[in-house]
Order: structure tokens, then sequence, then C-alpha cells
């Protein structure tokens, strides 16, 4: 491509960003994800003019942080748009520019309609490739650990490698973090894995979770020895590199309806406090991912369902607590929680503390959504109550001069995932209802 062919390419492409936020952006990804051929050009030149920097004003996030938003992780919808679009696959994707990662995230997110961005990646994947795990990356997947090759056993858990700056991943993160600060405008979060899912990674779940109970005290030292050796000095270096940088905690693994509630409470929450109370950074650090949070269920006559040997009867409370020390500046409920949104409101309120709700990507994905019509309906009036819901705490929240928060993730109401399957009409009924 020549100069005045480039200059050509980035003017008409900024000519066409007004009508891309204001609603062409998105019928032009559905468009190519369907397979129009006239999509795929003009999403390439698209592209290529976001290569150049023609964009870039345009991807700042400065929405009205009073009003109620919508967010999303997108990361999984845009490689599977430049997977079709140009044949870039995973590994490039994520690790080959992190400059292009991050403009491309930013797009796309526009493209849908959204005013508030974030930005993430293959948290756990890129938690257990730096420590030296053997990995899997797809054509146009996210990259995961082989299971076939664990990094350690338990019975050299003690040679946990350590964090090393130097690592190609340590430096794809700082980057991206750089690059999102600068073209966002908004404080960065650093996402990493938390000390359980860590441990889940590189020696398997199949050898994690029987040790819960057969080995919990070797649980315990192989946790502490992730956050000397790998967590505390990542989030050293990220405090140093990184301005602003939020240090974000994902622990699915760990949660409370993976690994039961004694279990979490026992063993995956004790090294997350360790990292918040023990560090100069430690305020920034949060676990906003822990899923389940009442009790086992009652079976059909009325008695609750046998617990695992290690549990115990845990209350909704015991459990919220302890989210709560390991997420101290907000409060989220998920979809796979079982307590009402409502219940989440009165305690944000009762704990000052402001109310995110996630929106299931199971809601909004194509193959699993046989009634759309049914779900347009359903999404929309759920949107709709859970918005209030937010403005219900922060309207309280403000009386007692606790204003809504401003942080950068996850965002009023977080679509917990975006990708090429998501059908995007049932996402135009959440954009709607956070509207009403």
């Amino acid at each position: 491509m020549t100069t005045s062919d480039a200059g050509s390419v980035r003017h008409r492409g900024a000519n066409r960003w007004e009508a891309l936020v204001a609603g062409h952006g998105q019928h032009l990804l559905q468009s190519f994800l369907d397979g129009d051929r006239a999509a795929a050009e003009e999403l390439r030149e698209l592209f290529a003019a976001l290569d150049t920097g023609a964009f870039d004003r345009f991807l700042a996030a400065r929405p009205d942080l009073s009003e109620v938003h919508v967010t999303t992780s997108c990361h999984l919808l845009v490689l599977a748009v430049l997977n079709r679009l140009t044949g870039l696959e995973a590994e490039g994707f994520y690790k080959g520019d992190p400059l292009r990662y991050v403009r491309s995230n930013l797009l796309v997110q526009r493209m849908l309609g959204l005013q508030r961005l974030t930005l993430g990646w293959p948290v756990y994947a890129f938690g257990a490739e730096i420590l030296g795990q053997t990995m899997m990356y797809p054509s146009d997947q996210a990259p995961g650990s082989d299971p076939g090759v664990p990094l350690l056993t338990l019975n050299d858990w003690r040679n946990m490698p350590r964090y090393d700056p130097e690592h190609p991943i340590a430096g794809i993160v700082r980057e991206t973090l750089l690059h999102m600060r600068r073209l966002s405008g908004i404080e960065p979060v650093a996402h990493l894995p938390a000390p359980y899912s860590l441990a889940a990674e590189v020696l398997g779940q199949e050898t994690l979770i029987p040790a819960l109970a057969a080995a919990p005290d070797v649980v315990r030292q192989l946790l502490d020895l992730i956050v000397d050796r790998v967590l505390k000095p990542w989030c050293d270096d990220l405090a140093r590199s990184v301005p602003d940088v939020w240090l974000e905690l994902s622990d699915a693994s760990g949660s409370p309806m993976f690994i039961g509630p004694r279990n979490f409470l026992e063993l995956a929450v004790a090294p997350v406090q360790r990292l918040i109370e023990e560090n100069r950074w430690g305020d920034r650090v949060f676990v906003a991912n822990y899923r389940g949070d009442l009790p086992p269920p009652q079976t059909a006559r009325g008695r609750r369902r046998r617990a695992a040997p290690t549990e115990g009867a845990i209350s909704f409370e015991s459990l919220l607590e302890a989210k709560k020390l390991c997420c101290p500046k907000f409060l989220t409920r998920l979809e796979a929680d079982a307590a009402p949104p409502e219940r989440y409101a009165e305690a944000a309120i009762s704990h000052r503390m402001p109310l995110y709700l996630g929106i299931g990507a199971v809601r909004l994905d194509r193959n699993s959504v046989t009634d759309v019509v049914t779900a347009r309906s359903t999404l929309f009036e759920d949107t709709r109550r859970r918005t209030g819901l937010i403005r219900k705490v922060s309207d309280a929240l403000a009386k007692v001069g606790a204003p809504r928060a401003a942080l950068p993730w996850p965002g009023d109401l977080y679509v917990e995932d975006t990708n090429a399957e998501t059908h995007f009409d049932l996402l135009n009924e959440v954009l709607r209802g956070c509207r009403s």
C-alpha cells in the first residue's frame, strides 16, 4: 500500500466512524459473520485503517459515569473476526502485536454499541504459560494448558518456577496495559490468575481436587508458594511499570460452586487476602468472578442435598463476607449466583458498596436460545430490573456520601462473554433495557 493509499483509507475510515457507533458497525459485524463478501471487504478496509492509528482518538472511553453502562469481554469475538478476515490465528492474535490487540478490541466494542470499554485476555493460559506450562493454541479459539502435560505434580510442587519479568508473556502484558491506558483514557486492569486457579492450571484439576480433602495442608502451602514466587513479584512488576494499574485476579476454579463453600472459605480466600493485606498495591487487588453464593439446594423431599465430606452448613452471609474480603470496593452478582439480585442490592446498600450485575453469555448464545422472541423479552425485562437495582444502590450510597464507582472493570452490567456465537439481537435487548 502506498502512502497516498494509506491516507485515503485513513480518511475514508475516519469518515465512517460516526456511522459505525450509530449502529452500522454492529450490522457490519453480523453481515460479515453471516458470510457477506461485501461486508468482508468493508471490514478489511476498516481494520487496515485501524492499524494506521486513524481511529485512535475515537477509542477513548469517556462515558457519563453517572449513567448505568454495559460492558463485556469480547476478545473471542475479535479473534473470530480477524481469523476469518485475515487468517490470523490465536497465538499471533494474543501475542503478536499488543497495539493491534488493544485497538481491535476497543473498536469491536464500539461497533457493538458499548460506551464503557474494558479489555480482557486468556488470563489462565497466560498465567500458566509464563511459568513454562505446555500450552495448546487452537487456530481460532483461546489457548489453554495441555491437560496431558502438567507442569508440576503433588510430588514436585515445591519446584514451582519464579515469575520472570523478562518472559515474553510478562512483556506482552505490560505493553498491552500501557496501550490500553493511552488509547482508552482509563486506568488499565491487569487480568492475572488467582492462586487457586493458577495451581489448577499447572497441576491439573484432576490432581488438585482430590488433594483438597486428602492433603489440604499441602494445598495451602502450594497456594502460599504461588503468592510468594509468582503473583507478588508479578504484581510488583506491574505496579512499577504501569501507572494506576488495577490487579484483577480471576478465580473461577476456586469458586464455591466448583470446589465447595467450605474449601472456598478455608483454602481459596486466604492467599488472596495476603496479596491485599501485605502489599503496598494491595488496595488495587480484587477477585470479582467467584460463583456460588448459597448452600446446597433442598431435594424434592425437603432435605438438604448431601454435602461433600469437607463441607458444612455455610450461610449466604458467610460467603458474601468472604467475597467482599476478596473484592473490597464493589459487590458483584454473576449469572451463576443463585440469590436474587434484590438480595444483592440490599447487601450492597448495607455494606455501602457499589453493585455490579453479570449477565450470562449462555443467555445470548444462538446455539442455546431456541425461542429468540421470548428470550428478547426476558432479557429486556431482566436488564431493566437490574438497571433499576443498580440505580437504587447508587442513590442510597449518594445519600451517605459514597458516589457511584468509576472503576474500569467490570462495569455496571457485565455481559460475561461475547463471541462469534453471540446473538446480536439479544445483546441489543440488554443495551435497550439498560437505557430504559
